[in-house]
């Protein structure tokens, strides 16, 4: 069986899969791929970024920080990367194995081939996707999917490298200021200097990347699915066990978000791990009709667990 991990993610999602014993299987599933995913990320060095020098402007404008890398220089890592994850993500999910063993065959044989997946999974380029899924002969959502795994150990070894080069503590954007992904998980927290982001004395809400692992501010009572700020369609509910775990809703857009209020807790928590130990959390939504902003693939899987309603 695949490595979860370091020990304390094993421990970790052992004792996520004995709360939650409706969702052990994905948790089991996911768990052992995010470990791999984590085990990936450390082995590999940073690049030498080069001549990159994000455009400060832009960047506040909105544009997160890969918009302005050469994100050729990410085909050796994400190889490497690919190498790790691929074989394990064909061992928990074996439907998959025979499409993952493709597409290495083919970005084997052709080179060029890595240059246009590279576009398509960093840059959203959903053109460069279609073309290189047709390549490779397998439909794009798989393509995407795959490619998603392997990237995200890859430009998550690159976060601080990219961070250290622009002001990522004034970004206002709800998706990630370095890899521009949709958070998987809000926190409400704690933080002893005053701020524009603090609402009473209810904390600060800081979201979580999924895919580099970058944490950020964002402002509170805004939906980061469509910007709406209307309060009175704005929603937040909890399940009845799970008081301090809270879902932000939105009725314009109908999209959530899980999150985690840590105002009164004092210990870390391992916030790589914390959106899916909140599988429930997406079933309760779901439950109610809400669709996920988080790109997290046990998100999408769908959930219709009557244990799960939230009061």
């Amino acid at each position: 069986m695949p490595s979860k991990g370091t020990p304390g993610m094993k421990a970790a999602l052992l004792e996520t899969g004995r709360s939650h014993e409706p969702f052990r299987e994905i948790i089991d599933r996911f768990g052992l791929l995010l470990g791999r995913q984590a085990e990936a990320r450390d082995s590999l060095e940073p690049v030498d970024l080069g001549a990159f020098a994000p455009d400060e402007d832009h960047f506040l404008s909105g544009e997160p920080l890969v918009n302005f890398l050469d994100i050729q220089l990410l085909q050796g890592p994400f190889r490497q990367a690919a190498a790790r994850v691929w074989p394990v993500m064909g061992v928990i999910f074996p439907s998959l194995a025979e499409s993952l063993a493709l597409l290495e065959r083919k970005l084997t044989d052709m080179p060029e081939l890595l240059s246009q997946c590279l576009q398509a999974v960093a840059q959203g380029d959903g053109e460069a996707l279609d073309s290189a899924a047709a390549r490779v002969g397998v439909t794009s959502d798989f393509l995407l999917m795959a490619l998603g795994v392997a990237y995200a150990p890859c430009i998550a070894a690159q976060r601080q490298a990219l961070a250290s080069k622009a002001p990522v503590e004034l970004w206002r954007k709800p998706y990630c200021p370095v890899c521009g992904s949709d958070p998987d998980l809000a926190v409400l927290e704690n933080h002893p200097e005053p701020s524009e982001f603090l609402v009473s004395k209810s904390g600060e809400i800081w979201h979580h990347c999924p895919v580099c692992t970058q944490r950020w501010r964002f402002v509170r009572m805004v939906c980061p699915g469509c910007g709406n700020q209307d309060h009175e369609t704005l929603t937040r509910f909890t399940i009845p066990e799970s008081p301090r775990e809270h879902i932000y809703a939105c009725e314009q857009c109908r999209q959530y978000l899980p999150c985690l209020d840590l105002v009164e807790q004092a210990s870390k928590i391992d916030f790589d791990l914390a959106a899916l130990k909140a599988v429930h959390l997406d079933a309760a939504a779901q439950a109610r009709g809400y669709l996920p902003i988080s790109p997290a693939p046990w998100a999408a899987l769908g959930f219709a667990e009557e244990q799960t309603k939230a009061s």
